[in-house]
C-alpha cells in the first residue's frame, strides 16, 4: 500500500488521460492508445518515485506523512521500484513507435535533470516541470497532427506552471534550508500577485486555440469549466490558502481535458 502511495496513482492516471486526450485530438492516427496510456502511467510513476527519493530532506518538513520521510518505505525499496517502472516505461514506449520512445525518454530525462539540479534554479526549474507536462500531450499524439495537439500542450503546461508557483508559496518554510524557489526570490507578496495575474488572464489564454481550428463548443466548455473557476478562485492566493488553490488547479487541469475532448 505504501509503495502504491509512492507512485501517486491518481497523478499517473491523470497523465494517462492526458495522453488519451492528445490521441483523441490527433484522431489516434498513431494507433495503440492503450500503449500510450500505459507508457504515460509508468513514466509518471517513475518521475514521482525519483522525485520523492531526492526530496526526502525537504519532505521531512513539508510532507512528513509521505512514505519515505515517515519510514514506511525504505530508500532501497523505492529505488528498486523506480528501476522497475523505468524498464516498463521504456518497454511499452519502444513497442509503440520511435516518436513515443523519444518523447517519453526526453520527459524522464528532464524530470531527472530537474530533480538533481534544476530544482535549485527558480523559474528555470518550474519551466522544466511545465515542459514535462506539455510533453505528455506530444507523447499522446504519436507525432501526428501536432498543430492540433500543441495548443492543448501549452494550456496544460501553463496550468502546471501556475501551480508550481503556488506550491513554492506553500512550501516556503520547508524549502528555505535547501533551495531558493520563486517565492524566495520574488518574495511572498510579488509571487502572490504573479499567481493572481496568471489566473486572471487564463480565460483569455484558454480560448485562443479557437484561432487554430478548435471548435466553439470547446470555447464555451473551457470558459465554464476552467477559465471562470480560475477567475473566481484567484483571490484565494491573497488569503494564504495555497494548499486549497493548488488542489483546485489540479482539478482544473482535469476539467481542461473534458473541454479538449470537444475541441
Amino acid at each position: 500500500m505504501h509503495l502504491l502511495r509512492l507512485i501517486r496513482p491518481a497523478n499517473a492516471l491523470l497523465s494517462s488521460l492526458v495522453v488519451l486526450t492528445a490521441c483523441h485530438l490527433s484522431y489516434c492516427l498513431a494507433g495503440k492508445p492503450l500503449h500510450l496510456m500505459l507508457g504515460a502511467f509508468f513514466i509518471t510513476a517513475f518521475i514521482n518515485v525519483t522525485n520523492d527519493l531526492l526530496d526526502v530532506p525537504e519532505d521531512t518538513l513539508n510532507h512528513p506523512e509521505r512514505p519515505l520521510p515517515s519510514g514506511r518505505v525504505s530508500e532501497e525499496q523505492a529505488w528498486v521500484l523506480a528501476i522497475t517502472l523505468l524498464f516498463f516505461a521504456l518497454y511499452v514506449s519502444y513497442h509503440h513507435s520511435p516518436w513515443v520512445l523519444a518523447v517519453g525518454s526526453l520527459a524522464m530525462f528532464l524530470a531527472l535533470l530537474y530533480n538533481y539540479y534544476l530544482k535549485a534554479l527558480p523559474f528555470l526549474g518550474n519551466l522544466t516541470v511545465a515542459t514535462v507536462v506539455a510533453l505528455a500531450f506530444l507523447y499522446g499524439s504519436g507525432g501526428y497532427l501536432l498543430h492540433r495537439v500543441l495548443p492543448a500542450a501549452l494550456l496544460g503546461g501553463y496550468l502546471h506552471l501556475i501551480r508550481e508557483f503556488v506550491k513554492s508559496l506553500q512550501d516556503m518554510r520547508g524549502d528555505a534550508p535547501y533551495r531558493r524557489t520563486v517565492a524566495h526570490v520574488l518574495g511572498e507578496g510579488p509571487t502572490r500577485r504573479l499567481v493572481f495575474f496568471g489566473l486572471i488572464i487564463l480565460p483569455l489564454l484558454s480560448v485562443l486555440p479557437v484561432f487554430v481550428g478548435y471548435s466553439y463548443l470547446y470555447v464555451v466548455s473551457v470558459l465554464l469549466l476552467v477559465g471562470f473557476p480560475a477567475l473566481l478562485t484567484s483571490p484565494l492566493v491573497f488569503y494564504g490558502r495555497y494548499r486549497l488553490l493548488s488542489s483546485i488547479l489540479k482539478v482544473l487541469t482535469a476539467l481542461a481535458l473534458v473541454s479538449l475532448w470537444v475541441a
